[in-house]
């Protein structure tokens, strides 16, 4: 080759190089280690449509997805450092007073959009009313479905422990279900929709109808991203709500991907995204009525001895403006 034709081609790669070096995620996307606490929630899935879609990988990041076996695994995971981000319930901003080095960023939903009651199909329970000293199976004590389930008891006139509740512990929940150890289950809606749709359960309670105006979902990041790459925060929620808008434009996309990640049947996924899509926030930012709502919940629930100052497990200064 030519000395001028050399010089030509030596300029060439130049100009790409510098025109690469302002795209970077057309070369490589920083990798963000994200965690859900269980892998088949409708809710949590709006995630992967934003994956599939290309909507992170636009905004620089790859991320790598881990689900868990209930958010109380996925506070030890992001207590231990290996995750990054994260969907978690807002009970487990909780955690934050114990010592999680964790902040809330940005509010996903201010609603128990996917939570229902399921009892058995030959029970003779009609309504709410009723579940009166039915024994309902819920993940733990000190969990939301504990929560859930007796703030409905309150809303009935029985008192908290009107429902008598059932830890998992004691076995899986639709086993004992299926066997009358237990005459009902609080869990996520899909799950509960699919067992009604084969004939194992009932849905008698839909718990976004109950309960309003309480912190429900939120996105988590640990305290060393926010200190050490604030950007990347920032650059994740960009992408979440750029998702939230896309998934509301895109049902079809959104069910296909939907449908893939939980496992459930197409008519359920399309009756879930009619639900808990126009409940998504797509501000993301805490209203003080639903934090002192999940305020009261941590004494209920006695993770904690007094209502804390959530002021403490969130900051908003990462939201798009």
């Amino acid at each position: 080759m030519s000395e001028p034709r050399r010089r030509a081609a030596h300029a060439a790669l130049a100009l790409v190089l510098s025109v690469l070096a302002q795209f970077p995620l057309d070369a490589s996307a920083e990798v963000v280690r994200f965690g859900k606490p269980v892998a088949g929630a409708f809710t949590f899935a709006l995630l992967d449509v934003g994956v599939r879609a290309g909507i992170f990988r636009r905004h620089g990041l790859e991320l790598e997805i881990s689900a868990f076996t209930g958010g109380t695994r996925l506070v030890q995971a992001e207590t231990a450092g290996s995750i990054d981000i994260a969907f978690n319930t807002g009970p487990d901003m909780a955690m934050i007073f114990k010592g999680a080095p964790v902040r809330a960023v940005a509010l996903v939903s201010d609603s128990p959009l996917d939570l229902c009651l399921v009892v058995r199909p030959d029970l003779a329970v009609a309504s709410p009313a009723d579940l009166k000293g039915k024994r309902i199976t819920v993940s733990s004590p000190f969990a939301m479905t504990a929560w859930m389930t007796r703030e409905l008891s309150r809303q009935e006139g029985w008192g908290a422990d009107g429902i008598q509740l059932v830890a998992s512990a004691s076995g899986p929940a639709f086993a004992l279900l299926k066997t009358g150890d237990v005459d009902g289950i609080t869990t996520d809606l899909g799950t509960g929709l699919q067992a009604q749709k084969r004939g194992d359960a009932k849905v008698v309670v839909r718990f976004s109808e109950r309960v309003k105006d309480l912190t429900m979902y939120v996105v988590f990041a640990s305290e060393k991203l926010i200190a050490e790459q604030p950007d990347t925060v920032r650059r994740f929620l960009a992408a979440w709500f750029e998702t939230v808008d896309y998934v509301r434009a895109h049902k079809s996309e959104t069910l296909q991907v939907a449908r893939e990640v939980t496992g459930h049947d197409a008519d359920i996924v399309s009756e879930l995204y009619d639900l808990v899509v126009p409940l998504i926030s797509r501000s993301g930012r805490f209203g003080q009525k639903s934090l002192a709502t999940l305020a009261g919940s941590y004494v209920d629930l006695k993770l904690l001895l007094g209502k804390p100052d959530m002021g403490r497990t969130y900051t908003e200064e990462f939201l798009p403006r």
